[in-house]
């Protein structure tokens, strides 16, 4: 691999040749080593990661010069003896340099016979690279801090140029005049022939969702943090498929293990990739393998009965099979007070329950009532619901509707899920009860046939449509 001719950042190089101080930065005590054979040289050296303060380990480390390449261990380290005399250049590749569209390099510099050289070179500081990357523009920046990144094919691993990336997020705001008042925030991209997109003037010490789209292809929305520094940033790679998102078979494969907490044992995890149909149920040790998934940023979703739901990214291709570790923690049911109650009924405004309760279509459940129904399952609130009945089996309770198709088996009319604004697709008859914890249940709407939003419509146009909110979308506020 050739290094670049000319450098987004440099970063700061120290040369010292065996015996000489090592630099402060540098913790680690290195050894002086002898060169292997007479009249040769080495390079030792470390690389620092001053973006997240720590080590970057299992970078790729080449020495020009050499024709030779080699990857920093634990703490950062790399070495390379039995060098002729002459000039060298070493530079340093790795993910994250890639997603912040960095290159990390040192000047040439020259090694005598009989010599020892020291290398340090250090990524640089999030202010550094905010600074650089994010100049002053026209509009009012929300704070200092940025995202930055790249969006990439996840099959050819191409660049994608064009693709309209954003973060969104809610921003509080507290004042004597108007209270406590939350305000949608978005702010946009665009990448350029690199992929690159660069998300300035956002504050700190916000949650906020990541999502990249070009024509019909769009990823997830991929949840991010921001810390509570000045100025933080935040580097991610989007993987956006060339594919319509509207396809939902891939090549992709993603295996994993979900966790309980807790618990003596870990079978029976329900696993998503959300926004599609693709569902699979764990086994005895918790394991799970999804295969033929769609190609590109994607998130998958974990739940289990007693359990708090999680979500965890995962980038997918072809090229890639991925292996992640989900885990539940403990669901504890505790009784609202009313201001929690008074909240979560102000969230149910944000997502429109309250608008569409208001236009008298569908039967609705809301937080007033479900307070005080105490129920133990899900179906002891549905079988509340008119048109709909519970079929109890052993499979579980199904719920089916007096209304719209009836199945070929001669059940009742059929039902079609919505949980937390994504579509839910059973992997058996019946187990929408045993994944929704009727504890986390925050309001329930139920449309008969086609009288359901447009949002809520799917391939069933005559079936009977769920749509349940739970504690998982609709949070409480601090």
């Amino acid at each position: 691999m050739r290094l670049p001719k000319s450098f987004a950042i440099v970063a700061t190089l120290a040369c010292s040749t065996i015996g000489g101080p090592l630099l402060a930065q540098q913790k680690t005590k290195l050894a002086p080593a002898p060169a292997a054979k007479a009249g040769t040289a080495a390079i030792s050296g470390v690389v620092v990661d001053s973006l997240n303060g720590t080590y970057l380990r299992g970078a790729e480390v080449i020495i020009q010069g050499a024709k030779r390449s080699l990857t920093t261990d634990s703490v950062g380290k790399f070495r390379i003896d039995s060098l002729q005399p002459g000039t060298y250049q070493v530079g340093v590749f790795h993910p994250l340099l890639d997603t912040l569209g960095i290159s990390l390099a040192s000047r040439p510099f020259h090694v005598g016979a009989d010599s020892s050289s020291f290398v340090f070179l250090a990524v640089p500081s999030a202010t550094a690279i905010i600074r650089s990357a994010c100049p002053v523009r026209g509009f009012r920046p929300q704070g200092t801090s940025a995202v930055i990144g790249h969006v990439t094919d996840p099959e050819s691993l191409q660049p994608v140029e064009g693709a309209d990336v954003s973060i969104a997020w809610v921003q509080l705001e507290v004042s004597k005049a108007v209270g406590v008042r939350r305000t949608p925030r978005v702010i946009r991209d665009s990448t350029d022939a690199q992929g690159l997109f660069k998300l300035c003037g956002l504050p700190n010490s916000m949650q906020a969702t990541l999502q990249a789209r070009k024509a019909g292809a769009v990823t997830a929305e991929i949840p991010i943090v921001l810390g509570d520094q000045e100025s933080e940033l935040f580097a991610r790679t989007l993987l956006l498929s060339s594919a319509d998102s509207g396809t939902k078979i891939g090549k992709a494969v993603v295996s994993g293990r979900v966790v309980l907490e807790g618990a003596p044992s870990n079978a029976g995890s329900r696993v998503e990739v959300l926004g599609t149909d693709i569902v699979t149920l764990t086994n005895e040790k918790g394991e799970f393998t999804m295969q033929n998934l769609p190609s590109g940023s994607q998130v998958l979703l974990a739940r289990h009965l007693g359990f708090g739901p999680e979500t965890v990214p995962v980038d997918l291709s072809s090229h890639d099979p991925k292996q992640v570790t989900i885990k539940l923690p403990k669901f504890v049911a505790t009784i609202d007070p009313v201001v929690v109650t008074a909240r979560r009924a102000a969230n149910l405004d944000k997502v429109g329950f309250n608008s569409r309760q208001k236009s008298g279509m569908g039967f609705y459940i809301g937080p007033d009532q479900l307070k005080n129904m105490h129920p133990n399952d899900l179906t002891d609130i549905l079988q509340r619901v008119p048109g709909l009945r519970v079929v109890y089996g052993p499979n579980g309770n199904d719920v089916t509707s007096s209304r719209g198709t009836t199945s070929l088996s001669g059940g009742g009319g059929c039902v079609q899920y919505y949980v937390d604004d994504m579509p839910w697709t059973s992997a058996m008859p019946g187990d929408v009860n045993n994944f929704v914890n009727a504890n986390e249940v925050v309001g329930i709407e139920v449309y008969a046939g086609p009288g359901a939003p447009p949002q809520y419509t799917r391939g069933m146009q005559d079936c009977t449509t769920v749509v349940i909110w739970t504690k998982f979308k609709i949070r409480d506020l601090p």
